[in-house]
C-alpha cells in the first residue's frame, strides 16, 4: 500500500516517537524500521492504519499534510452550511495554495471561531502552525516547531472520522488512501472523490 514516495518525507525518529501519537506497537515498529517508506509499509501491512496516518501526517511536507486535512474535512456532510468551519477550511486551503505568512495568520484567526473538536479547526491550526510565527502580529516571532503542523493534521483526521455527521461511516484506512496519494505526488482528489461518492450512496 505504501510504495515508493514521489516526494521527500521528513523522518525524525524523536518527533515521531514523542509527537505522532503512535501506539506502543507503533513505537516499537518505529524503532525497528530503516526509514519512512519502511515504517509505512510495515504499519499498513499489519493493518495499523491509525499509526500509519499519524506517522504520515508528520512525515509529509507541510503543504501536503495541511492539504490532507482540508480534503478530509470536506468529506464531512453539511460543511457548506457551517459558515465558520467552511471559512476555516478555505483559509487553510489558501495557505496551501500560497504559503503566504498572512494566509497562515488568517487561518489561525478563523480557527478561533470554530469548535476545537472538529476537523476544520485543526486543519486551520495546521496552516497557522506552518506559518512563520506563533506570536501575534507586532510581537517578536516565535517560530513553530517543525512537527507541530503534523500534530494538528493527525488531530484533524481523527476528528473527521469521529464527526457525528458521518455516523461512523469513515474509517482511518479510508483517509490513509488520500495521504498515500499525496505522498505519491498526486493531489488526493481521486481518493477523496471515491470516498465522497461512497458516502453519498451509503
Amino acid at each position: 500500500m505504501a510504495s515508493n514516495p514521489a516526494i521527500a518525507l521528513r523522518f525524525q525518529r524523536a518527533d515521531l516517537q514523542a509527537a505522532a501519537g503512535l501506539s506502543a506497537l507503533g513505537k516499537a515498529l518505529l524503532a525497528e524500521t530503516r526509514g519512512p517508506q519502511d515504517l509505512l509499509s510495515t504499519l499498513t501491512g499489519n493493518g495499523h492504519f491509525v499509526d500509519a496516518i499519524n506517522a504520515l501526517a508528520l512525515m509529509l511536507p507541510h503543504r501536503q499534510s495541511v492539504w490532507w486535512a482540508c480534503l478530509a474535512s470536506r468529506l464531512v456532510p453539511g460543511l457548506e452550511s457551517r459558515d465558520a468551519e467552511l471559512a476555516a477550511v478555505k483559509a487553510a486551503e489558501d495557505w496551501v495554495q500560497t504559503a503566504a505568512p498572512e494566509a497562515a495568520v488568517a487561518a489561525g484567526r478563523l480557527a478561533d471561531a470554530c469548535a476545537d473538536d472538529g476537523g476544520p479547526y485543526w486543519a486551520a491550526i495546521a496552516a497557522f502552525w506552518s506559518g512563520p510565527s506563533l506570536a501575534p502580529p507586532g510581537i517578536e516571532a516565535v517560530r513553530p516547531a517543525p512537527h507541530l503542523p503534523g500534530v494538528a493534521v493527525r488531530t484533524a483526521l481523527t476528528f473527521v472520522t469521529l464527526d457525528p455527521a458521518l455516523a461512523g461511516r469513515l474509517a482511518p484506512g479510508d483517509l490513509l488512501d488520500i495521504g498515500i496519494d499525496l505522498m505519491h505526488g498526486n493531489l488526493g482528489r481521486a481518493p477523496q472523490a471515491a470516498l465522497t461518492a461512497r458516502l453519498a450512496s451509503a
